[in-house]
């Protein structure tokens, strides 16, 4: 049978018409993907059927006139689709009757159909015209009268075929032309007027195309000029001055499509009128592309023309303006390239009209500038040929620009000196040449606007960059060299060039280098008048490599450039600086700004100038520099009134120190006081870098010329400006203005280096007159006769600087010992008083820190300084530094001021080295030691570290004498070794070996040996970092060894007194070192104080409450331990009724009670018999605690219970292993271990998620325990279960089951048990541990729970059932103990309870038992199946007490199922696998996707037993469920097709084909859409092949999942369906049945949910 017939066949079955129906009905399918897949399978039944399906469309729409616009569209769409894709298959016939019938409906009157479907009708001719291009003409063209002027669409038809298929169309062209041309004149819509424009345009461009390659020689372009002249008269004249602007458009790209066509001598004499008429549409803004468009065709069609230059060249004066107009809207910077070609074709016929309108409108407004520039860059770059021999033209145009500061127009015109360069317009001949003048002349007009780019300040970097890029060109061409050198030297010198000094350095570099290499002589400065002097080009590039990575990295090429320029500066100059310079370039080039050293950069700059002055050895080449230096600086003074530069400070400093190396070398008196001079008047005074650069160019210049520095100085010092007896307002203006403080620092500074580099011979003669007394006089005022120092900061600063400086010069002069230094006292009070000054809030200044390293310097120099003052100084500097508030972060500023303080202190420590000096300056500093503030207190501790390293360091290893103040220092720092700042205990250890280390030194022990107990108290200080109470204590505990073993013995009192006082430390951990130390000293040393035992533990009773002297505490909680031995029922009693919760004095007492011999078993007894009574309803009422009645009677009766399990839990908590507790005591747990353990674990359960509020709390108890309101803190609730389970975890540890705790706390056991939600989660991981880990004690435990399990109550059943059924999976248990029996008649038991949860929890511990005890598995299995089978079928026709309403049954039914099958045989199955199979089966369908999965699971589980007898049972049910399962592969829910997926690999080989069976098992669908359809498309095939028989089954069983619940099945089901009929033999087509499939199939587009709809329309592709 051939694929015909069997087509036949098929659709005699299911008719491909009903389908194609079907889909034309859901082609209005309210959703877009439904829609999109019914065009799809029109399409797709369109390729297959074409002659079918276009005319099961067609007369769908023909017999349903009244559609939905979207509705007939969408068909019209798909009848498009068919089309295109059939190609040749359609047939003649049939392509006639849709053609006519389309022509038919377009040529009905506007309002008949909508705009939508008339679209899609001419869409559809179109693609039926490139088959049938003649049959769509004729029909269209019969619409083509003038007496009835067709549709818009139908003329849209018409020319999209013409360009769609132009070969086909162009032997109608004439006939078409024939028929428009009349209706031009009477098309009266201005829509039908636009597509008839459009469809000439059209026309045009077809015409065009065919000219190119025409396969018909006898049609020629001139056949239509008549017509295209007609219609050009029409367009131009009339339809171009219409109001519709959509009209206008169309007319307007159709007269630049049919400009070409035009013949050339009608086009010439047009242009005249068409151009000004064009130009009149810019009006319109909207129409601006469009118009220039329709120019640009028309410009090139007239220059075609051959003889249109003279035409168009009257035309360019007036296009000029309206086309730079365009060039100057929104993107001016790059305009349309419509506009830039038209210019390009007016610049061809004449440039020069061009270059003078855009030289005009360079004096306009930014934005016509813009333009201009757009438009002249593009004539450069384009008409290279126009442009040449017009430079001067180009530059009078370009000049305006050079000179604009707007960005956008410096931006332009780089990108013309861009295009100048790229052409070559600026290449230089030789000098002779007139032009090469010109152009030299233009090109340094072109050179500085570029290299003024380059100097734009960062915030520009676009420009720069662009301007460096050509600047680089520019020096690559050898054309530019002589417009290039040398006079690119002369932007060097101008400070306006500053930031483009790099590319300028690196072009002059590359063009010397080059010139060198060419051999060209070196450049002789005095031959160029115009150029800077060598000198001054020395002194501005030295000034640039100052700040080497600013402005690009200027430092490297200035360097480069003095390398490549040395011979041109001076003959000697090349040598040395060939030495010196290539090192200094290469470390700039391996460096980098980040960490490169600025004072050794500028070192080694200053000593490269000074080998040049001395390679030079020229007095006058000398001062010329000076002189150039002081330019400089004077320039860069002018330059101060402008917006400062930021390296103008930086380089102004330097410039000075390059002065005073200058003047080192120059002799001459007047020219060095003139010098000076000048350098005084140039400087900033405000600016500290210029102040110091000053100050150390004078002290170079004093190296060799001292008195005459000085003398210029003590000269300006007498200034009228700098006089002290001003009056009152003078100097209150003075004040104001503040110009005179600033430069009386910088003279102050100017003597401090003058005083440091002065020679040695010559400083100290004329220090106390010459240079200190200026100083002083210069730091003070007189206002009125009286003194008044100076506020000013910079004064400050500068005077401290200078004294610094001053000492530092004379401590190394070597004269220093005869030189009596009067003043030194005078210079100390006035630092300490620049320290006193300062605030504490905050560091701001480094006045302290500056001011306290001039001290250290002045401390060094004589005469010595009496004790009072040094004592004075050190509490100044302790409390200004000390004393400061923390900043949230310690910067530079503070670090060295720190280093400072330690300085200074140190300095003065060494002046009396002994126990009595560090303890003169260590009593100043231990009260910070105590500070609250943590900062201050580590500050306190860096001091100490510091003198008594010091003091280590600096001894004498043969001063053998007592540290006397041991004891003392020993009893302040000891506390602070538990400070809570771990920086504060790591100092104070620090400290205290090294005490030691000074002790043992005083005491004879030799340097190099050590103390074996200090040594170990060394290596156990890193154990202070931590946080744990036990290692501080051990590290405390050793110090007070080390401290009780050497301390002598009458500095024991001290040491003591001291530690008194740390006992009221304000923190905790502190006050417990000193009192560990001290209890530690007192037991070795007792003998001397026996008296004070007494009152030291009295205070520490009374302090109970903020000390932690435990001495105290264990006193008081023994002297209540023994009351209760006397009297155990009233103590308990009296207890029981105190606050809860127990404050920690309580808790110790009941700790006491559980520690003490004969205490603990009473008590604990006592509190379980309470404790059970409470458990137990019936005695409720007896309890033996309460005695009391009343109204509080009820309440303390309901808190009773937690306080027995608090008390418990305190006693239990001292019977721990790792308590103090006796061996009598633990054993009183061992004995109760069952008991309390049961009845806790019973509590517990009870207890989960109850909370008392603190108000019930606060109502128990006698009044006399109570506290009143207003004292007592608030108490908010106390969560009961919390302390039940730490109860349960003390009587874990207490009876030896640490092992159970550690597995609870692994696995969250705790956590779990407190959590209502996972309470029985909890229980069992309890269940777990007491078996893995507590198995001895486990069979009483579980006979006293087994025996309350019946009796007890909801939430104590829940717990039992978890706990217990953990149980029986344990083998320690069940097999081991022999407890499976009892086990599994208590979980048994539980499967009738009316708590769902109950019996869940049962079904999971009986599911346990293969696993606690497999051997009894084979005697249970009966009862277990039972069981299970019973809860997968819970809640179907049972009673409401066994409701499972969240189905949570049933899976943990089936979860224990899928635990138990693997461990069972054939044989335990033999009777109940039907049973089992049904169960499973009833749940396929659950709404549950998690019910449905753990059904197919089972199902799958079942299949290891179909090796027997049970395999045709198995098989059977398979095929019966095998549809549900190949459905649910693609379920809506991944963990269902997951299952799916196990479950038929499993029962895949019990399907009964090998085919089947391999599909099945080794090649299921993956996740995606197109896996599952491939994967249903192989199985109908097997299906079908393999089962025949079985087929209407399959199918039958598949309709009726056409109603599931769930969309993704009912989309599978008729995916499945589908596949099967495509699959169907022969033989089974006839079948009346399966006729009604496709009905149902078809009737499935109805379905509410999208997605089934979109699979019933790609389905119905596989019917035919």
């Amino acid at each position: 049978m051939g694929p015909a017939d069997h087509s036949r066949t098929k659709m005699a079955s299911c008719d491909v018409e009903d389908s194609l129906r079907a889909l034309c009905e859901a082609a209005c399918d309210r959703d877009p993907g439904v829609r999109e897949e019914v065009g799809r399978s029109l399409r797709q039944l369109g390729a297959r059927h074409p002659d079918l399906a276009l005319a099961s469309c067609h007369d769908y729409l023909a017999r349903r006139a009244q559609l939905e616009e979207a509705h007939r569209a969408l068909i019209l769409r798909g009848m498009e689709g068919m089309v295109r894709e059939a190609g040749e298959r359609v047939g003649d016939l049939l392509a006639k009757k849709v053609v006519s019938s389309a022509r038919a409906e377009l040529a009905r009157p506007g309002e008949a159909w909508p705009d939508t479907s008339k679209e899609a009708l001419s869409d559809l001719l179109v693609a039926l015209g490139a088959r049938f291009p003649e049959e769509v003409l004729e029909e269209m063209l019969l619409g083509f009268r003038p007496e009835a002027l067709p549709d818009y669409y139908a003329v849209r038809t018409v020319a999209r075929l013409s360009l769609a298929n132009v070969p086909g169309t162009m032997p109608y062209m004439p006939g078409i032309m024939e028929a428009t041309m009349p209706m031009l004149n009477q098309a009266r819509p201005d829509r039908l007027k636009a597509a008839m424009a459009s469809a000439l345009g059209s026309f045009s461009r077809c015409i065009l195309t065919y000219r190119e390659r025409p396969p018909d020689p006898t049609l020629a372009t001139e056949d239509f000029s008549q017509e295209v002249q007609a219609a050009y008269e029409v367009f131009f004249n009339v339809w171009l001055q219409l109001r519709d602007p959509g009209v206008r458009l169309e007319v307007l790209s159709a007269l630049g499509d049919m400009a070409p066509l035009l013949p050339a001598g009608k086009l010439l004499d047009e242009l005249p009128r068409l151009v000004p008429g064009l130009l009149a549409c810019y009006r319109r803004p909207a129409e601006a592309r469009e118009v220039t468009r329709c120019l640009r065709r028309v410009l090139e069609a007239a220059q075609r023309a051959g003889r249109g230059a003279g035409a168009l060249e009257q035309q360019a004066e007036s296009l000029l303006q309206p086309l730079h107009h365009q060039a100057c809207g929104a993107g001016a910077e790059s305009p349309d390239e419509e506009v830039l070609a038209c210019f390009g074709l007016l610049a061809d016929v004449s440039a020069d009209g061009p270059l003078r309108f855009l030289a005009h409108k360079m004096a306009g407004h930014e934005k016509g500038k813009v333009g201009a520039l757009s438009l002249l860059r593009h004539l450069l770059a384009s008409c290279p040929e126009r442009m040449e021999g017009r430079l001067p033209a180009i530059m009078v145009a370009l000049r305006p620009a050079l000179a604009d500061g707007g960005a956008r127009v410096r931006r332009g015109a780089l990108e013309v000196v861009g295009a100048l360069l790229a052409g070559g317009y600026l290449d230089t001949g030789e000098p002779e040449e007139e032009s090469s003048l010109s152009m030299a002349e233009a090109a340094g007009q072109v050179l500085e606007f570029v290299v003024s780019q380059c100097s734009l300040p960062q915030a520009s970097a676009e420009l720069r960059a662009r301007a460096e890029e050509l600047l680089g060109q520019a020096a690559a061409s050898e054309g530019l060299e002589r417009a290039l050198w040398p006079s690119l030297l002369g932007y060097i010198t101008p400070l306006r060039y500053t930031e483009g000094l790099a590319p300028v350095c690196r072009v002059l570099e590359r063009l010397a280098v080059r010139r060198r290499k060419a051999g060209v002589e070196a450049l002789a400065f005095n031959t160029r008048p115009g150029l800077p002097s060598p000198q001054a080009l020395l002194t501005r590039l030295l000034a640039a490599a100052s700040a080497p990575y600013e402005g690009g990295g200027r430092g490297e090429p200035a360097l480069r450039l003095l390398l490549a320029m040395g011979p041109s500066f001076h003959p000697a100059l090349e040598r040395p600086w060939r030495e010196e310079l290539p090192d200094l370039a290469q470390y700039l080039r391996d460096g980098s700004e980040e960490y490169y050293p600025r004072q050794q950069w500028e070192k080694s700059l200053l000593l490269f100038l000074f080998k040049t002055l001395e390679a030079v050895a020229d007095g006058g080449w000398s001062r010329r520099l000076g002189q150039e230096v002081t330019a400089l600086l004077n320039a860069w003074q002018a330059h101060a009134a402008s917006p400062r530069h930021p390296l103008a400070s930086r380089e102004k400093q330097f410039l000075y120190k390059c002065g005073g190396i200058v003047l080192q070398h120059t002799h001459a008196a007047d020219i060095i006081d003139q010098q000076l001079q000048e350098m005084l008047l140039s400087v900033q005074h405000q600016e500290v870098l210029e102040k110091e650069g000053l100050a150390i160019g004078f002290g170079f210049c004093a190296m060799t010329h001292l008195d005459k520095t000085l003398a210029r100085l003590e000269d300006f010092v007498k200034l009228d400006s700098m006089k002290k007896t001003a009056g009152f307002f003078n100097a209150l203006m003075e004040r104001l203005e503040g110009d005179v403080e600033r430069m009386k620092s910088t003279l102050i500074l100017c003597y401090g280096y003058v005083a440091l580099y002065a020679p040695e011979d010559l400083l100290l003669p004329r220090m106390d007159g010459g240079i200190l007394s200026h100083i002083i006089n210069l730091t003070n005022a007189k206002v009125l006769g009286v003194k008044i120092e100076s506020k000013d900061l910079m004064v400050r600063l500068s005077l401290i600087k200078a004294v610094t400086l001053i000492a530092k010069a004379v401590l190394a002069n070597r004269h220093r010992h005869s030189y009596h230094f009067a003043r030194k006292g005078e210079l100390l009070t006035n630092m300490q008083n620049l320290v006193k000054a300062e605030s504490r809030a905050q560091l701001r200044t480094p006045v302290r820190q500056l001011a306290m390293t001039a001290c250290s310097f002045l401390i060094k120099l004589g005469p010595a300084l009496n004790k009072a003052y040094v004592t004075e100084l050190i509490k100044t500097c302790l409390d200004g530094v000390v004393g400061l508030q923390p900043a949230g972060g310690e910067g530079e500023l503070y670090r060295e001021t720190m280093a400072a303080l330690h300085g200074l202190l140190g300095e003065i420590l060494l002046h009396d080295l002994s126990p009595d000096g560090l303890q003169a300056i260590f009593k100043h500093v231990e009260g910070w030691v105590i500070s609250t503030k943590e900062h201050e207190r580590e500050r306190a501790m860096e001091v100490t570290r510091e003198l008594v390293g010091l003091y280590l360091e600096k001894m004498s290893p043969r001063a053998e004498q007592e540290f006397s103040h041991l004891g003392s220092i020993l009893g302040r720092l000891a506390p602070r070794c538990t400070d809570p700042a771990l920086r504060v205990r790591s100092l104070a250890m620090d400290s205290i070996c090294i005490l030691f280390d000074i002790h043992l030194r005083c005491q004879g022990l030799p340097e190099g040996q050590e103390d074996p107990l200090v040594e170990h108290l060394k290596a156990s200080a890193g154990q202070l970092e931590g946080s744990d109470s036990g290692v501080l204590l051990r590290v405390t505990s050793d110090l007070a060894k080390v401290i009780a073993s050497h301390l002598p013995r009458d500095q024991v009192g001290p040491l003591l007194f001291v530690l008194f006082e740390g006992l009221d430390d304000h923190f905790v951990s502190s006050s417990s070192a000193a009192s560990v130390v001290m209890n530690t000293v007192v037991l070795s040393c007792g003998s001397a104080l026996q008296g004070t035992v007494a009152e030291i533990l009295k205070a520490l009773y009374i302090r109970l409450q903020w000390i932690t002297g435990e001495q105290v505490k264990l006193s008081v909680v023994h002297f209540i331990s023994v009351l209760a031995s006397q009297n155990m029922a009233e103590v308990v009693s009296c207890l029981l009724f105190s606050p809860l919760p127990f404050d920690k004095n309580t808790c110790d007492i009941w700790r006491a009670l559980g520690g003490e011999t004969g205490l603990a078993s009473g008590a604990m007894e006592l509190l379980l018999e309470a404790l059970a009574k409470h458990l137990d309803p019936a005695q409720r009422k007896g309890s033996q605690a309460h005695g009391g009645g009343g109204g509080g009677g009820a309440v303390c009766s309901a808190l009773e219970p937690l306080a027995i399990v608090c008390a418990l839990k305190e006693m239990l908590t001292n019977m721990a292993p790792t308590s103090s507790s006796s061996s009598s005591s633990a054993a009183a747990v061992h004995s109760l271990y069952p008991q309390l353990f049961s009845v806790l674990l019973l509590h517990l359960s009870s207890s989960v998620g109850v909370e008392f509020p603190g108000e019930l709390l606060a109502a128990c108890g006698p009044r006399e325990w109570r506290i009143p309101p207003a004292l007592r803190p608030r108490q908010g609730p106390v969560d009961v279960c919390q302390y039940s389970a730490d109860t349960l975890r003390a009587v874990l540890l207490a009876g030896g089951s640490g092992e159970v705790d550690e597995r609870l706390r692994e696995a969250g056991g705790w956590d779990a048990l407190r959590d209502p939600e996972r309470h029985p989660e909890g229980a069992a991981i309890l269940g777990r541990a007491m078996a893995s880990s507590a198995s001895s004690r486990l069979t009483a435990v579980v006979h006293h729970l087994a025996g309350a399990l019946p009796t007890a109550a909801k939430a104590q059943r829940v717990t039992l059932a978890a706990f217990l059924g953990e149980l029986l999976g344990e083998t320690t248990a069940a097999r081991d103990l022999h407890l499976t029996d009892v086990l599994v008649s208590g979980l048994l038991g539980c499967l009738r309870d009316q708590v769902p949860l109950v019996r869940l929890l049962a079904l999971r511990g009986l599911a346990n038992l293969p696993r606690g005890d497999p051997d009894q598995l084979g005697l249970y299995s009966a009862k277990l199946l039972g069981a299970m089978a019973t809860g997968v079928g819970v809640g179907v026709g049972e009673d409401d007490d066994m409701s499972d309403p969240l189905d949570l049954v049933k899976l943990e039914a089936m979860s224990a199922l899928s635990r138990l099958l693997p461990r069972l045989e054939e044989a335990d199955l033999r009777a109940p696998l039907a049973v089992l199979i049904a169960a499973a089966q009833l749940l396929f369908e659950h709404p549950s996707a998690r019910v449905r999965a753990e059904a197919f699971g089972l199902f799958g589980g079942l299949s290891r037993f179909t090796g027997g007898d049970l395999r045709p049972v198995y098989s059977e049910q398979l095929h019966a469920s095998l549809v549900s399962l190949i459905l649910h592969l693609d379920d809506g829910s991944g963990e269902v097709s997951a299952a799916c997926k196990e479950a038929l690999r499993r029962a895949g080989p019990a399907v009964g084909s090998a085919g089947l069976a391999d599909l099945l098992t080794n090649r299921l669908p993956g996740d995606g859409p197109s896996d599952y359809w491939d994967f249903l498309q192989g199985l109908a095939a097997m299906v079908v092949s393999d089962f025949p028989a079985k087929v209407s089954i399959y199918l039958v069983v598949g309709v009726t999942f056409f109603k599931s619940l769930l969309p993704e099945i009912r989309g599978n089901a008729v995916v499945f369906a589908a596949s099967l009929m495509h699959r169907l033999p022969r033989k089974y087509h006839q079948a009346g049945s399966h006729s009604s499939v496709c009905s149902d199939i078809t009737a499935m587009l109805q379905d509410p949910v999208a997605s089934v709809r979109v699979r019933v329309a790609k389905a119905l592709t596989l019917l035919h």
